[in-house]
């Protein structure tokens, strides 16, 4: 069989992308029964990886507020509460019916397993949990649990406790059943949104692919993909702690991108089988070629992910192990299996085509090379146009202010919501999540120890937001004793003393990580510990700022080296950078603008707008649309090199790429839209705001970006898009090889 050569006359043999074409194009039945066995084993390895994965993983190991809530729940036995219980009735909570079912219902959570401490307005009538209409009342409880065993630990209890007790209806609320509600709903919404998602996003499958065989061949890769996901984060997680949340952006990003790879692939074996007519020697050529911007744009996005690896926290980095993983085999199902599926097919691969005549325009000619050469002529209002435009898109991320998502991210028909909403309207809502101060070690009863802790209850009283701060030795406010404690609340046992710092702020707001901080500056007679919902999220934060530099600085240096590498060219990669970067700032001006300031919420469903954005939001919309974003560059400026090394001027290589490229990745980006608007659609807000965000993000890079900035751009760099440091080539460059050894 002849041998192809590239334009720099090098065989393709001597390519290793060529040699692995012409290996698997010699064994397809071969290739093709090995990854069936493989997804056999990964099928039965990936069986019920949902039951074995971590819950949560967002307090960084050796956290300050973990180690308080340890010490809290198992030398004090006490602090606020794990589990609110809020039992309403039709009549009051003293009528002696509602008594009885009170005090039952408190015998049973005292000798529940995992229940440490439990305070309950029966049966001593405890005025502070009885509601202002008298129809609510509350139990406390302490449950000693974690993120990793809440579901274990806690979802029995919430079973046992809640609903039709009597004349009492009880429903569970607090820090870890909104945790588990949030969970829950998460798990509904996305099996609903891929209900919804599958009709659509194979409807345009065939759209996009021309045909009904080959939209079912793609849709087989990226479902291969995600089979192979499930296997991948099933053996992580028996190595080391995975989240639950990885297996759905890992699966969806898999099958996002193992679809693109299918699509770049495909489009390309059409044009080189128009070309030469020999099935064969067009996989070939299409795996030399296009398969490298496959393994380029792959290796881009992996290093991307592996950025996450430099946050301390464990859902970030099994987002990072999962999504690696899937983004390689992504990769390697569309340069293996899909080349020896395309062989076997051969014309079948058109069979119930929706095309039946298409235009072809070569080189030139086609909407999309008018277009680039439209925006290439005038460049100059173009760029300033669109770069107004995506500046005034930043500008609300300005405002960001980072807390997190709490009861309210939940539907309105959520019970765990309606009974938080009952707990704001009926009792001291903030003096159920304080910020809490555990001093280890003092002992309130010596006299000069109590005077310190007297002292240091006085100071913390006086910082702003603080309403009062109850302690062994008083409640107190304004830097003034008030009243007596109720000693019943546990304050002080022989480990130590523990004091609750309330605040009218909420625990969720961006203002509760400032007060915390606040807290621990202010001196303390012996080295404190403080916890609670508020100094999670301070912790929390803080782990994001100090992972923030070092991430970034790799994802540059990531993206950077392998678009250079990909590009032979400087300037080139460093413009694509920059590019996604101002695509991401203005999708993230833009979640600030919906999700925060509540700008088209009625739109949306008319979700609460709780004037915080999510502290993990933006990194996992990064990951994702990070990742896409740069397959769709990859994809642009691999063609622009392959077109200028073939001999035409900047200007030329960058309008015909549009003509070869453009098609694919709007095409690429309608399904990935189609796909988050379903996930949108979602009544739970954390889902909502990363659907939204995502398809804004894919709609800006495929169509500002792609189609209107960059081309105007390199017009506007001219023949600075080739600079290199050792050589520069003129205006059109000499030949090169389009894959080098």
């Amino acid at each position: 069989m002849p041998s192809l050569r590239p334009s720099g006359g090098r065989p393709v043999g001597a390519d290793p992308l060529g040699s692995l074409a012409r290996l698997v194009l010699r064994f397809p039945v071969r290739t093709l029964a090995l990854t069936v066995c493989a997804l056999v084993v990964a099928a039965v390895a990936g069986a019920g990886v949902g039951e074995r994965l971590y819950h949560g993983g967002t307090t960084a190991p050796g956290a300050e507020s973990a180690r308080a809530e340890k010490v809290l729940t198992t030398a004090f036995r006490s602090g606020g509460p794990t589990v609110t219980l809020v039992a309403t009735t039709a009549g009051s909570v003293d009528d002696p019916a509602a008594v009885r079912a009170g005090t039952r219902l408190t015998a049973l959570a005292r000798g529940l397993p995992k229940v440490v401490a439990v305070r309950s307005y029966w049966p001593e009538r405890i005025a502070a949990l009885r509601g202002r209409d008298g129809d609510a009342a509350m139990v406390l409880l302490r449950v000693a649990t974690s993120e990793a065993t809440a579901h274990q630990d806690v979802e029995p209890l919430l079973e046992r406790l809640t609903g039709r007790r009597g004349p009492l209806e009880v429903s569970a609320t607090g820090p870890t059943p909104v945790g588990l509600a949030i969970e829950r709903q998460s798990s509904a919404d996305l099996r609903r949104m891929e209900l919804l998602a599958a009709p659509l996003t194979a409807a345009v499958l065939v759209v996009v692919f021309g045909g009904v065989v080959a939209a079912g061949v793609a849709l087989l890769v990226g479902l291969a993909a995600v089979v192979g996901s499930t296997a991948v984060l099933s053996a992580l997680a028996g190595l080391t702690t995975v989240s639950v949340i990885a297996l759905n952006l890992t699966t969806a990003l898999g099958f996002a991108l193992a679809v693109d790879f299918s699509l770049f692939v495909l489009a390309r074996y059409r044009e080189e089988r128009a070309r030469s007519g020999d099935a064969h020697d067009a996989l070939v050529e299409t795996v030399r070629t296009t398969g490298r911007t496959v393994v380029c744009s792959a290796l881009t996005v992996i290093g991307s992910m592996a950025a996450l690896l430099v946050f301390p926290l464990d859902m970030l980095r099994s987002i990072a192990y999962g999504g690696m993983a899937v983004v390689a085999l992504s990769a390697l199902l569309a340069i293996t299996a899909l080349p020896a599926a395309l062989l076997l097919l051969g014309p079948r691969i058109d069979r119930f085509s929706l095309r039946r005549r298409v235009r072809r325009h070569g080189r030139g000619g086609g909407r999309w090379y008018r277009l680039a050469a439209g925006v290439m002529r005038r460049p100059v209002p173009v760029v300033l146009a669109l770069g107004t435009l995506l500046a005034v898109l930043v500008l609300p991320f300005a405002d960001a202010r980072f807390g997190t998502f709490d009861d309210r991210a939940l539907p309105r028909a959520s019970t765990t919501r309606q009974a938080t909403e009952t707990l704001r309207r009926e009792f001291d809502y903030a003096a159920l999540n304080p910020v809490q101060v555990v001093l280890p070690g003092l002992d309130a009863t010596d006299r000069r120890a109590g005077r310190a802790l007297d002292a240091y209850a006085r100071d913390l009283s006086r910082l702003e937001h603080v309403t009062r701060v109850e302690t062994v030795t008083g409640i107190y406010r304004d830097g003034r004793p008030v009243d007596a404690v109720d000693p019943a609340a546990g304050f002080a046992v022989p480990a130590g003393t523990w004091a609750a710092v309330v605040t009218d702020i909420g625990p969720h707001a961006a203002e509760g990580a400032r007060l915390v901080r606040a807290v621990r500056a202010v001196a303390a007679p012996v080295p404190v510990l403080v916890g609670g919902t508020q100094a999670w999220l301070a912790d929390l934060q803080d782990s994001i700022r100090a992972g923030l530099v070092p991430a970034l600085s790799l994802i540059t240096l990531v993206t950077l080296g392998l678009l250079g590498w990909c590009t032979r060219s400087v300037v080139l990669p460093l413009k694509a950078f920059l590019l996604n970067v101002l695509s991401l700032s203005a999708t993230f001006g833009v979640m600030v603008l919906v999700f925060q300031q509540g700008f088209l919420s009625e739109w949306l469903g008319g979700f609460t707008v709780t004037g915080v954005t999510d502290t993990l939001v933006p990194v996992l919309v990064l990951c994702v649309a990070f990742g896409l974003s740069m397959d769709y560059e990859v994809l642009l400026l691999s063609r622009t090199v392959e077109e200028h090394a073939a001999g035409a001027s900047t200007r030329q290589a960058v309008a015909r790429a549009v003509q070869r490229t453009a098609g694919l990745f709007t095409a690429s980006a309608v399904v990935v839209i189609v796909v988050m608007s379903a996930l949108a659609a979602s009544g739970l807000l954390l889902l909502k705001v990363v659907g939204v965000s995502v398809a804004v993000a894919v709609f800006v890079d495929a169509t500002l970006i792609r189609l209107l900035l960059a081309p105007a751009l390199m017009a506007l760099l001219g023949r600075a898009n080739w600079w290199l440091p050792v050589r520069r080539s003129p205006d059109p460059p000499p030949p090169l090889p389009t894959l080098p050894a």
